[in-house]
C-alpha cells in the first residue's frame, strides 16, 4: 500500500548486490585513508607509510570485487549498436561467443592468479608486513566467481538461441 522508505530500499539493494556494497565500503575506506595521508603530510608535515600501502591493496580488492558484480549484472564494455541490429537469436549468439571467450580468459586468470598466490606466500609488504599473497588472493577468487557467473550466462545463451520463439521477438 505504501512505498517503503528510501532506507529500506537501500538496505534491500545492499543484500541484492553484495559485491557492490563491499566495493563501496572499500572505496569509503580508501577515501578516508587518502584523506588521512594528505592531512598528515601537508598539515602536520609527518607523512605515514602504511596508508599508501593499504590504499594500494584496497584498490586491487575493490577492482576485482566490483568486477564480479559487473559480470553478474552483465555490465561489460560492449558495442550495443551492433547488438541492437540483431534479432533475439543473434544477440544470444554474440553473447554466447563473448561468454565463451570470457570463460577462457577467466580460466587462465584463475590459474595464473593461483600460481601467483602460491609464489608470493613468503613475501611481505614493506610497511604493514602482511603476506603479499593475501593481497592477491582476490585474483583467483574473483576469477572463479566470474567464471561461474559467465558459465550460467552461457547456458542461458544456449537456451535463448534454441528457444522456439522467432527472431526479433
Amino acid at each position: 500500500m505504501f512505498a517503503p522508505p528510501d532506507d529500506t530500499r537501500r538496505w534491500a539493494r545492499l543484500w541484492k548486490e553484495p559485491e557492490f556494497a563491499l566495493a563501496q565500503l572499500i572505496l569509503w575506506l580508501f577515501v578516508a585513508l587518502t584523506s588521512l595521508q594528505v592531512i598528515m603530510r601537508y598539515v602536520f608535515n609527518a607523512p605515514l607509510t602504511w596508508p599508501e600501502e593499504l590504499t594500494q591493496i584496497l584498490l586491487v580488492w575493490m577492482t576485482f570485487i566490483a568486477a564480479v558484480g559487473l559480470s553478474r549484472k552483465g555490465l561489460h564494455i560492449r558495442v550495443e549498436f551492433v547488438e541492437e541490429l540483431m534479432g533475439r537469436r543473434g544477440r544470444h549468439a554474440v553473447e554466447l561467443v563473448f561468454n565463451l571467450l570470457t570463460l577462457v580468459f577467466l580460466a587462465f586468470l584463475a590459474v595464473g592468479g593461483w600460481e601467483m598466490y602460491q609464489q608470493l606466500q613468503f613475501e611481505r609488504t614493506p610497511a604493514l608486513r602482511i603476506n603479499i599473497n593475501i593481497v592477491y588472493a582476490v585474483v583467483p577468487l574473483s576469477a572463479a566467481a566470474m567464471f561461474i557467473t559467465h558459465l550460467v550466462q552461457l547456458i542461458g545463451n544456449f537456451a535463448g538461441i534454441f528457444r522456439g520463439a522467432p527472431d526479433g521477438s
